[in-house]
């Protein structure tokens, strides 16, 4: 083809937004197609949201980033995948996960602040794409990912990093490279971390293979926060997985969460939804997110160390039927005195916002 003229762009990852990185590929892929852009992932949803580029950037499904490069590129000439990793290393290491899970006729190009990197396509296809390109410029066209047997490899981490699987934290980093494995008996072997018991336990069973594995924190940009308007008619319970809030809790009136980490970050999020949180939590942060952002009408509630997660099973078999949805039965004041009634002389104190 002489030109692309139908450009999907998949982004990912909150720094691709607030940089500025994304408005500016989507501006320039424009002068030379059409372009569909949308979030690969969940982190990059709130950034989008701060930016006000909901109605530029689809944020309304949740697709890890490989599933969306091949769902786009059957109706597309050219798949941008946006990002901006930490490090040279970390941003190759990502283009590869992505891409060994992926298998496409159409032209894909990563494109970062400082790296661009063509991944697929033939060479007169990709002749359009020279104004995208930025920094240096990296044919990986027939780049093979090492395969670790049984495992996967975690790569651009920096030492000492909080590493977490699934949204819970399951150690620190010991070195610059993790890798992950599973035992037969589906529990989790973490190789060159220092380990977390608790958190190794909360994770419990997890398929290696879909598993989202990352490191370090959950945004590493700052942006002005912004809300949208909700008039949720549910009520939601979000005990882990905490981005899983953002698509999971959309239609909520409130929503109760449940520990440090995940109250901090499944707040944040809601924050953008202009959906207000009861948050139970114990003081065992781990800090993978500095947001601390609870919309106007939350509650937090701390209870002695090692509490939050009983007070929260107490909760979720009580009012939510051991599942994470019900329609709204009582206004959030009458479940914050429900939760301070289950906290009892665990309670240390508490906060309205």
């Amino acid at each position: 083809m002489a030109t692309a003229k139908r450009i999907a762009m998949i982004v990912h990852g909150p720094e691709a937004v607030d940089t500025g990185l994304a408005s500016e590929v989507i501006a320039l892929a424009s002068s030379i197609g059409k372009v569909r852009a949308a979030v690969g992932g969940t982190t990059a949803v709130a950034a989008v949201i701060d930016a006000g580029l909901e109605r530029v950037i689809d944020i309304g499904s949740r697709e890890l980033p490989s599933k969306a490069v091949v769902r786009v590129s059957k109706d597309a000439d050219l798949v941008l995948l946006v990002n901006q990793g930490k490090d040279r290393d970390s941003s190759i290491a990502f283009g590869r996960l992505v891409m060994s899970k992926v298998t496409v006729t159409v032209p894909v190009v990563q494109i970062e602040n400082d790296i661009s990197i063509l991944w697929a396509g033939r060479d007169q296809d990709l002749e359009t794409v020279g104004p995208l390109l930025r920094g240096e410029v990296m044919d990986l066209r027939d780049d093979r990912p090492v395969v670790i047997e049984g495992g996967r490899v975690l790569s651009g981490v920096r030492p000492g990093e909080n590493v977490w699987i699934n949204g819970h934290v399951i150690g620190r980093a010991e070195g610059s490279k993790i890798i992950v494995r599973q035992a037969p008996d589906g529990s989790l072997i973490a190789e060159g971390v220092r380990t977390k018991p608790t958190g190794i336990e909360r994770l419990g069973r997890f398929d290696l293979g879909t598993a989202i594995i990352r490191s370090g924190q959950v945004r590493r940009t700052r942006a002005e926060p912004r809300s949208l308007r909700s008039e949720g008619s549910t009520a939601c319970l979000i005990d882990h997985c905490a981005e899983e809030s953002l698509f999971r809790c959309q239609d909520a009136a409130y929503v109760v969460t449940v520990g440090d980490d995940t109250s901090k970050i499944a707040s944040a999020l809601l924050y953008r939804l202009g959906v207000p949180v009861i948050a139970i939590t114990d003081g065992d942060e781990d800090g993978i997110s500095f947001e601390e952002l609870l919309y106007p009408g939350s509650y937090l509630f701390r209870l002695a160390p090692g509490n939050d997660d009983q007070v929260g099973a107490e909760i979720a078999r009580e009012h939510f039927q051991e599942g994470h949805r019900i329609k709204v039965k009582m206004k959030i004041d009458d479940m914050a005195a429900r939760v301070r009634a289950a906290c009892g002389s665990k309670l240390l104190w508490e906060r309205r916002f």
